[in-house]
C-alpha cells in the first residue's frame, strides 16, 4: 500500500470533497488516533465513503485532524487526488 496524508485544521465551518479513483481508499483521524496509528498502535477512525470517483464529508471545526488516502501500490498515484475546500 502507498499512502498520502493531508492535515485539517479545525475552525471555519465546510465542507471537504475528494476527487480520486474508486479503488482508493479515505480515512479520517484526529490528532490522538493519526499517532496511533503511526506509531502502530490501535487506533480509532472514520471510514469515509468513495462513490463514483468522489469523497465528500463536513469538515471537522475542532482540533487538528488527518486525510490517510491510500491505494494498492500498482495503480496508486497522487497526481489522482484532488481535495477540494468548501466553505458553509
Amino acid at each position: 500500500m502507498k499512502r498520502v496524508y493531508h492535515k485539517i485544521r479545525g475552525s471555519h465551518p465546510g465542507f471537504i470533497g475528494i476527487e480520486l479513483p474508486n479503488e482508493y481508499d479515505v480515512i479520517l483521524l484526529d490528532e490522538e488516533n493519526f499517532n496511533a496509528f503511526r506509531s502502530n498502535q490501535k487506533y480509532n477512525a472514520v471510514n469515509l465513503e468513495v462513490n463514483d470517483h468522489y469523497c465528500h464529508f463536513e469538515k471537522p471545526i475542532d482540533g487538528s485532524w488527518h486525510l490517510l488516502i491510500e491505494g494498492e501500490s500498482n495503480i496508486f498515484s497522487p497526481k489522482d487526488i484532488h481535495i477540494i475546500y468548501k466553505a458553509a
